[in-house]
């Protein structure tokens, strides 16, 4: 029988992996660069402001959907259409939502949360808010 190697043990909080087309993993820690062949960020976010997500930050990923998910307090994504409607979206602990791809959006923190995310690791885009934000 082979040894068994032993499975490393990380603090979850703020703690991001990588996930490989291929099928492996990389623990990157705080870090949030991937490695080209790298697809997929997965972590979960302590945030207990609007700084902790970037509120004042509108993000896209033009590679995928991205998944949220409030493991403990709340907050509100708000959605931005082609014509610049906002629409926001309460989610509290145990909801989730996933964004489509190429959707401008952006966090704010209603009550200090926790949020799963799973986001594509490549080619996303980020603007200021306020700034043009052309779908």
């Amino acid at each position: 029988m082979a040894a068994m190697t032993p499975v490393p043990v990380f603090d979850w909080l703020d703690h991001f992996m990588a996930l490989a087309g291929d099928g492996g993993m990389r623990d990157i820690g705080r870090l949030r660069r991937l490695a080209p062949h790298e697809g997929w960020l997965v972590g979960i976010k302590a945030a207990a402001s609007d700084a902790d997500v970037h509120g004042d930050v509108w993000e896209r990923h033009p590679a995928g959907e991205e998944m949220l998910c409030v493991l403990e307090g709340s907050v509100v994504l708000t959605l931005m259409d082609e014509a610049g409607a906002e629409t926001d979206v309460l989610l509290d602990a145990r909801r989730g939502a996933v964004v489509p791809r190429g959707i401008w959006h952006r966090l704010r923190v209603a009550c200090p949360a926790r949020i799963l995310f799973v986001t594509p690791g490549q080619g996303s885009e980020h603007r200021r808010v306020g700034a043009a934000t052309q779908a």
